[in-house]
Parts: C-alpha cells; structure tokens; sequence
C-alpha cells in the first residue's frame, strides 16, 4: 500500500488539477517462489476545458505475498485480494475522488470462458457494496489490464 507520503502527495498533485479523470486499478502475477506479485496503479488522466484529453501520470505501488501464508493460490482468492487492495486505494483517496469524475477498473473478465470471470459477480458485488459505483472489467478495465499489468510482470 502507499504509504502516508506517497498518498499526501497524490492527493495533491489530483487536487493541483481538477478537470483531472482518476483511474484506479489492480493486477497480480503468481510467481514461481510462492509468491504473488501484486501492483495497484493511480492514472490520473488530464482533461482540458474541451473534454480533450492531454496526458497522464501513472502511480504505482507493488507488493508481494506469500502464497504458502494464504489461500491465493487459487484465481478466485487472488482476483478477490485484488479487489480488497483497490478499494483500499480508494478509502485512501475518497475524499477528493467524490469531488471528480473516476472509475475503477478490474482485471476480471465478463466472459464466462475467461479465468478470471470466477470470481466476475463477487468483484462487482464488493465495490457496488464499499464503494457504491459499477466498477468496469475487462476488456474495456485498461488501468488494470495494462498499466497494472505492466508493473506487475
């Protein structure tokens, strides 16, 4: 999780712009030594007077767990750890993201064929129910299948 510098100074590099859209998301990679790589992101998506959109700043925090210390060995525990880790990004910043456009976005796919779609309904359950908004999953969730995704591998 960030820590209290990191967030004092995302909260006010947010607040320094307030046409600003603020994206939230998450990803996690299993790696080989029995653990789990996790990264959450902040994109802060800059807006001008005309809706046009003009560049971005990425935030990003990575952690790892154990998998021998928990039950994330299996996807549906693991997409679930992500979600608990994006709303506590957002608990973190709420207090200026109530004042802006945001979303948060989850690597969890709709399609039932997917992996990850098993844990599809519980996800979106868990933010409608913490944070009151629709999160937006895969494909369309580019927070957390690419920018998270990047700082994850």
């Amino acid at each position: 999780m960030y820590s209290e510098k990191e967030l004092t100074y995302i909260k006010e590099f947010i607040q320094e712009r307030p046409e600003c859209v603020v994206y939230l998301g998450v990803d996690s990679q299993r790696l080989r030594k029995k653990k789990v790589k996790f990264a959450t992101v902040i994109c802060v998506h800059y807006i001008d007077e005309n809706g046009v959109g003009k560049g971005a700043k990425v935030f990003a925090d990575v952690s790892y767990e154990k998998i021998e210390d928990s039950n994330l060995s299996r996807p549906f525990q693991r997409m679930m750890r992500e979600v608990t880790m994006v709303t506590e990004v957002y608990n973190a910043l709420e207090d200026i993201l109530l004042e802006r456009e945001f979303e948060i976005h989850l690597d969890i796919s709709e399609n039932p064929e997917a992996g990850s779609n098993v844990a599809h309904g519980a996800a979106k359950g868990m933010i409608w129910g913490m944070v009151g908004v629709e999160p937006v999953c895969k494909p369309h969730a580019w927070a957390a299948s690419c920018a998270a995704d990047r700082y994850s591998k």
